[in-house]
């Protein structure tokens, strides 16, 4: 308590002692820094808003969740667009299940919870509609999970179902996507969202099913005309097998000539026509008979030949033919039949050649000479782009044709060629990024060093000056006011320039002793420091004692003598 009437004290003193002109800018100062300090624990204290979905709603969407929130009374802000609602994070996960629960927002779409509540007088039509919404809405839902899309709309064509065969509709659908900034679909992952709908709905194809991004670009480009698919798929083929021939060739020769010497080019002719050939072969030679079969016939008789009267009386029915003498003729007939089966071995060959078969080989190597670098007399180092020689050139030419298997036969051609490449000046382009770099760095020091000697110039101009001016007494320290010594006073009190201090200072005797008023002093000035250090003085007089040395008092000054007597 005593410490802190001091420390009061000392304050009360401190503020009487200033001038008006003071305390308004103390006052001031200090309103500054408690509006500085509340201003900062305000913001501190702000809520953290958090938006409660993670994509834009439509207006529909934000009314209804902006209406659950009054209802609730939980605080809630919208952002300018209106496309997003944002409630304290404390609120995030429970509103976030509770709207999932009420089936809000709908924007991706309402899904079988049509079927919830169903009312009785609702008609086959309302049904079959809302069937329909509830199949594109389950689909949105599960296309807007995939990685990069944002939302995404479905509408599906399902025609009614006809009697007649030949006049039903195919069912058709079209899907629109938005995907996240940056973000673009592949073609693998533009399939599967066509395939991903075409087995969810009964009767639509995936070739039927056209996919747009929110530019209004097709992606699913070409997926209903099969051929143009198998033509781009072939390309496709093409391009990464001449890559990979590429890749394999520049791999090999970089090893000797250098990274980035040597490119190549290589053209495939593929054939990508299906055949199936079937071939029989029969071995005659071999041939064994498997079965023989023989049959004989004989046969014996006679047959009589036509006889009578020529003409049309011998042929009509009711007359009697003449008279004829009858002939006949002996008939014998000997018939002999031998079949024989032979058993002829056969090869039945069945080829089908693959799709993508190599017909041809193009390749075109460019290699870059040598660089050769030389010192000259004067030290400084020159490079020199020299040519590969044949032999040399023939070794690449041998490693080429093993890489890629090269058939001279087949109409594989090989060419590789030595030429000096154009290279670009990298040098002065390092230098002018290194120039960049550099400068950004001497901004950012300059920058720095500005606010660091802005900070201490404010400190020394503004902030030291202010503060002394508060802490500063209004009159002068005694130290200056008074006179230092008693010849100054004696003067002083003599000339009476100063009337005023006839009353402050005491009259002085007119003969005074220096050596007792310095022994005064003296001996004050030990009492304080005592008074401030007691251990250290304890420390000084054990010290003293210890030696145990008589002082001789004769040889002291009177002013010795009042040092001795107020150290004793």
């Amino acid at each position: 308590m005593e410490f802190f009437n001091r420390v009061t004290g000392q304050i009360r003193e401190f503020l009487t002692g200033l001038s008006v002109a003071r305390k308004m800018a103390l006052a001031i100062t200090g309103i500054a820094i408690t509006l500085f300090v509340g201003g900062m624990l305000y913001f501190a204290s702000q809520q953290n808003y958090q938006p409660i979905t993670h994509g834009n709603m439509t207006a529909e969407d934000s009314a209804n969740v902006m209406r659950l929130l009054r209802e609730k009374k939980i605080p809630f802000q919208v952002d300018p667009s209106g496309k997003q609602v944002m409630v304290p994070s404390e609120y995030l996960n429970d509103l976030r299940l509770e709207l999932a629960m009420q089936g809000m927002p709908q924007s991706n779409g309402s899904g079988y919870e049509l079927f919830d509540k169903q009312s009785f007088g609702t008609t086959s039509m309302v049904n079959k509609i809302n069937q329909k919404r509830a199949q594109e809405g389950e689909l949105m839902r599960s296309i807007n999970t995939i990685k990069g899309v944002k939302r995404s709309r479905i509408h599906l064509a399902i025609p009614e179902k006809s009697a007649f065969v030949q006049d039903q509709k195919k069912v058709t659908a079209s899907v629109v996507l938005d995907l996240e900034p940056g973000v673009q679909l592949n073609e693998k992952q533009i399939f599967g969202i066509g395939h991903l709908i075409s087995s969810a709905v009964e009767g639509l194809d995936s070739n039927d099913v056209a996919i747009l991004d929110s530019f209004g670009k097709e992606l699913s480009k070409n997926s209903h005309d099969s051929l143009v698919s198998l033509t781009s798929e072939q390309s496709d083929y093409k391009r990464k097998l001449e890559e990979e021939y590429s890749r394999k060739v520049e791999d090999v020769l970089t090893k000797v000539v250098g990274e980035g010497r040597v490119k190549a080019s290589i053209t495939a002719d593929l054939d990508f026509s299906n055949i199936q050939e079937s071939q029989t072969i029969l071995d005659q030679d071999g041939a064994t008979i498997k079965s023989s079969q023989k049959i004989a016939e004989n046969m014996e008789g006679t047959r009589p030949l036509a006889s009578g009267p020529a003409g049309a009386v011998s042929n009509t029915p009711g007359e009697q033919p003449g008279v004829v003498t009858p002939n006949a003729v002996k008939n014998n007939t000997n018939k002999s039949n031998e079949i024989v089966n032979y058993d002829i071995p056969k090869t039945i060959r069945t080829t089908s050649r693959p799709v993508g078969g190599l017909k041809k080989l193009s390749v075109a190597v460019l290699i870059d000479g040598k660089t050769i670098k030389t010192t000259s007399a004067d030290g400084k180092t020159e490079s020199k782009n020299e040519q590969w020689s044949a032999d040399q050139l023939k070794g690449f030419e041998s490693l080429v044709m093993g890489t890629l298997a090269i058939d001279k036969k087949r109409g594989d051609t090989l060419e590789i060629k030595n030429m000096e490449f154009a290279h670009g000046d990298f040098d002065e382009a390092e230098k002018v990024i290194n120039a960049s770099i550099w400068k950004s760095y001497v901004q950012q020091m300059i920058l720095y060093s500005v606010i660091c000697l802005v900070i201490v110039l404010f400190f020394f101009f503004v902030v030291r000056p202010y503060i002394r001016w508060i802490t500063e007494n209004t009159t002068e320290s005694v130290d200056t006011f008074l006179p230092q010594t008693i010849e100054e006073l004696e003067k002083i009190q003599k000339s009476s320039v100063l009337s005023q201090l006839d009353d402050v200072i005491p009259d002085i005797p007119d003969r005074l002793d220096p050596d007792k008023i310095e022994g005064e002093m003296i001996r004050e000035k030990i009492s304080s420091m005592i008074d401030n250090n007691p251990h250290k003085a304890s420390l000084i007089l054990k010290d003293w004692l210890v030696q145990g040395k008589p002082i001789d008092t004769s040889k002291l000054t009177t002013g010795d003598k009042s040092k001795s007597a107020s150290a004793g």
